[in-house]
């Protein structure tokens, strides 16, 4: 390794040397080191850059990056040393010339008041004011604190101290939090004989900053005591040196703290007050979208600074860092950039590209699911979220510009040329270069028509397509779109018609058309290649030459990725409330939680008039609305009446749902994002997950409520809902006179049996149902067994209650028509509007049908009075629900006759 870099080094003198004799500009590039000395370009560009940290070699201009010997430029360094000089001092001293503060991201956006007033703190005269930035970890405590001692460089010089040094002086508080007699050694020095060990006098931090800045960092890492030791230097600007008793020195010293902590829990109220100047940094999530762009390309820029190479960022690769919600904000971010143009390096060394590419496969995974989308109306953002950024090592990072709109990005001939002489050169097998080319084609194939990002209603550029071809191209998709059932825009019909016209051309050339995919067409898309098949002989016509079996397999393709269907829309959504910020901050919340800003809201202010309301709230609905309809939650009041009126007048379908809370909101955000539900179905499953929902709050509510009032508690269970679990209570109420001073919990099979047992703890008496809990220490008795005298004393027993006389319940077990005729006495307790016998007789007729079918004839008096019950409650279920929509109808008709006339 050595020895290489040595022949690096000796090339590179050489021709510094050349040229500094010929009176040119010397210097090498690093492919040129690569060619000449035969070696992989990228351990050139190692070897040099280790050079330039070494101090043998520098680099000169942006893109190439020339590398310049230094030992043979001596004579040049001596000719500008007065200047050299000049310029060094000037850096020292931060020259006027340099602007502090421009160089920070959003300087003239979301962080200008925040450097106004750090401006503002430090022109404060005689020395600035004291100052506190506040900020969670990453977002730019350090580099603020940093650029206003560059401000304080220049300002401070103008004020007659030019030739003087503005000291810088960093301490972080979290090295000696738990120790003050250190950190007071550290902050104030100490004197000779201070401690044991303390030999000589030595300065402090303070010594060292004075006149400039001290930059306390992680503040609150000091303990109360610590933060006291600083109130003297900062009430009179004197402090003593540990070991001193007398003598006071002075300091002139601007602090700059910075805490990520809650100052009110961490610091000190008598701290802080002595503190005027705070400044709290915005997370990176807070930013505008352009600065966290411009973030990134920062970043990204650096890496390519010092890799020498330029790095292609993707259009979703930007997107997804751009939404990214970084834990550590720009730290994080910077680190993960930097992670990924690791892993995008890798894939560069083991393949002949000539730059790095970040897309999303070199992304890890944990950033994804910390991705919060968002709309975006910019459209120059969305083309940068579509086309990719090109970040150069020099100048100024440029987006993808096709030569015109309606180019190809590449030639697909060349490009299926280049890629089979690359896999080849790479050794592998015609099996595997078809194989890998046919992948490579798939991918260009689905980005091609991307590449046309035209309005629809834009103008048809027919001047530099030949008549001939837009007809074929036109044809063609016409056919596939009724037989494919997709929908193609003017941007497959360009990107087709000028394939087509690139394919006669080559034709011309004498080329041969190879599909190396042909295979993996006809076997995948079979339906796209027999249409293209089918419109040989019209495309032959048109364009005036044969179609050859590869190429059909091209074309069919555009059939397949060309699809212009609109993406996929979604039922608006819009939450309304009155009060101030009462919709708004629901709305913030389901956004952050479900990852959107999916979810709009219109907060009403108390003395808002209701027209007034009306009228805004219509341009509210139209903006959420992207074709599918609105649901609009609300709270109360007029709003729940608005529905027809709010339709009317906009023309959009929507849905009032009243008394929103917050979960409702959830659960209609999940519903609408994450399925394809239409309106009404949409509000249906809304009501029905959110009416679970306050279900299960209601019963774990009553159950800690009958669990308090010391009342024994029994469990009712029922496989099948609670119709039948309400009419097992009827029986117990009727026949266990006792049970009244009792309370009823009702559980069915999905039910957390166990977690309402344990919420009612000892109170639970006994189980009744058709399911088993099997709740330890609770007796279980089985719906059966109401139903027989035994069994109403066994449940007496285990309730120890006196035994029931012998009464009307007399059930031979054995038997099934006693039991048809006991169970059906219990009937006349819960069928109270239709005849008993009636329904006796359609239950015996659907057990005996059940018996025989399912059983073979053979049943157990389980089955008998479980099938019995369910189908009596049924047939009073249904009765309901029939008579409630007669009665309907009838007030209908009494309402509008017109209506059943005819």
């Amino acid at each position: 390794m050595a020895a290489r870099m040595d022949r690096v080094l000796e090339y590179v003198e050489r021709i510094t040397k050349e040229g500094s004799e010929k009176d040119k500009t010397a210097g090498v590039s690093a492919a040129a080191v690569a060619a000449e000395l035969e070696i992989q370009r990228s351990d050139a560009s190692a070897d040099l850059n280790k050079l330039c940290k070494l101090g043998y070699v520098e680099k000169n201009g942006t893109r190439p990056v020339m590398y310049v010997s230094i030992r043979n430029r001596k004579n040049q360094a001596k000719e500008s040393q007065a200047s050299g000089m000049k310029n060094s001092e000037n850096k020292d001293n931060n020259a006027n010339h340099e602007i502090p503060f421009s160089n920070i991201i959003g300087s003239k956006g979301s962080i200008k008041a925040q450097i106004e007033l750090a401006k503002a703190a430090v022109v404060y005269p005689p020395n600035g004011l004291h100052t506190l930035i506040c900020g969670e970890s990453g977002v730019g405590k350090s580099l603020m604190a940093e650029a206003m001692w560059r401000y304080a460089a220049q300002i401070w010089s103008q004020r007659g101290q030019e030739n003087a040094k503005v000291p810088f002086v960093t301490f972080s508080c979290a090295d000696y939090a738990d120790n003050s007699q250190l950190l007071l050694s550290q902050l104030f020095g100490y004197v000779k004989g201070a401690f044991t060990g303390a030999n000589e006098e030595h300065e402090g931090l303070v010594d060292r900053a004075s006149g400039g800045i001290l930059f306390l960092d992680e503040i609150h890492r000091l303990p109360p005591a610590g933060q006291e030791l600083l109130f003297t230097l900062v009430d009179k600007g004197i402090y003593r040196r540990l070991g001193e008793s007398r003598e006071e020195r002075k300091a002139q010293v601007m602090l700059i703290c910075a805490t990520s902590e809650d100052i009110s829990s961490s610091l000190l109220m008598t701290f802080r007050r002595r503190i005027p100047v705070q400044i709290t940094l915005p997370r990176i999530s807070e930013r505008p979208v352009k600065e966290r762009i411009a973030l990134i390309v920062l970043f990204v820029k650096q890496e390519a600074i010092r890799l020498d190479l330029p790095i292609w960022i993707s259009g979703e690769a930007l997107r997804t860092f751009t939404y990214y919600n970084c834990p550590a904000n720009i730290g994080e971010l910077r680190n993960d950039l930097q992670l990924c143009c690791a892993r995008s390096y890798l894939s560069y060394l083991a393949s002949a590209v000539d730059k790095l590419t970040i897309d999303t496969n070199v992304i890890p995974q944990r950033i994804f699911s910390m991705v919060r989308h968002q709309e975006v109306i910019d459209a120059s953002i969305n083309k940068l979220f579509k086309d990719g950024l090109a970040v150069e090592p020099g100048g100024q990072p440029l987006t993808q510009n096709l030569s015109n709109n309606y180019d190809l990005p590449i030639d697909l001939y060349s490009f299926i040329d280049k890629k089979i002489a690359s896999h080849r050169q790479m050794q592998m097998s015609d099996e595997d270069v078809e194989h890998q080319v046919g992948k490579d084609l798939e991918k260009y194939f689905e980005s091609v028509v991307q590449a046309f990002f035209k309005p629809e209603h834009s103008d048809m550029p027919i001047s530099i397509i030949q008549q001939n071809f837009w007809e074929a191209a036109n044809l063609l998709l016409n056919d596939a779109a009724g037989k494919l059932n997709r929908k193609y825009g003017r941007k497959t019909l360009v990107a087709l018609a000028l394939h087509l016209q690139q394919f006669k051309e080559r034709v011309a050339s004498g080329r041969v058309v190879y599909n190396p995919n042909l295979k993996a067409i006809k076997a995948e898309h079979g339906q796209a290649y027999s249409i293209v098949q089918d419109n040989v002989a019209v495309l032959t016509r048109k364009l005036g030459i044969t179609m050859s079996p590869d190429e059909i397999g091209f074309i069919a393709m555009f059939l397949i990725h060309g699809s212009d269907d609109i993406a996929t829309s979604r039922i608006g959504l819009i939450i309304v409330a009155h009060g101030r910020g009462t919709a708004q901050n629901m709305a913030e919340v389901a956004n952050n939680l479900l990852g959107t800003d999916h979810v709009k809201s219109y907060d009403i202010p108390l003395n808002k008039s209701n027209s007034k309301t009306v009228e805004e709230l219509q341009e509210v609905v139209l903006k959420a609305n992207e074709g599918r309809g609105v649901i609009i939650l609300v709270d109360m009041g007029f709003l729940v009446t608005m529905e027809n009126m709010l339709a009317k007048a906009t023309r959009v379908p929507l849905k009032i749902i009243p008394n929103v809370t917050t979960a409702l909101v959830l659960e209609a955000g999940r519903r609408v994002l994450t399925t394809d539900d239409n309106l009404e179905q949409a509000v249906t499953n809304i009501y029905t997950s959110y009416d679970e929902y306050t279900l299960t709050l209601r019963q774990k509510r009553q159950s800690k409520v009958d669990g308090k009032d010391g009342k024994g508690i029994i469990l009712v269970t029922c496989s099948s809902g609670e119709g039948v679990a309400k009419k097992i209570k009827e029986i117990l109420l009727d026949n266990i006179p006792e049970t009244h001073n009792m309370n009823f919990i009702t559980a069915g099979a999905m039910s957390d049996i166990q977690g309402m047992a344990a919420e009612v703890g000892e109170n639970l008496r006994i189980a009744i149902g058709s399911i088993d809990p099997k709740l330890e220490g609770i007796p279980f008795v089985h719906v059966s067994e109401l139903f027989s005298q035994d069994g109403i004393n066994r449940i007496c027993a285990l309730l120890k209650l006196d035994l029931i006389e012998e009464n009307q319940i007399s059930l031979d077990e054995y038997a099934k028509g006693e039991a048809y005729a006991l169970v059906a006495g219990q009937l006349n307790k819960f069928v109270k509007t239709l005849s008993v016998n009636q329904v006796k007789a359609c239950c015996e007729e659907l057990v005996e049908k059940i018996e025989h079918y399912f059983f073979n004839g053979k049943i157990s008096q389980d089955a008998i009075v479980r099938i019995y019950l369910h189908a009596a409650c049924l047939t009073v279920f249904m009765l309901v629900k029939h008579c409630s929509l007669r009665i309907g109808v009838n007030r209908l008709k009494a309402r509008d006759r017109s209506i059943f006339s005819n």
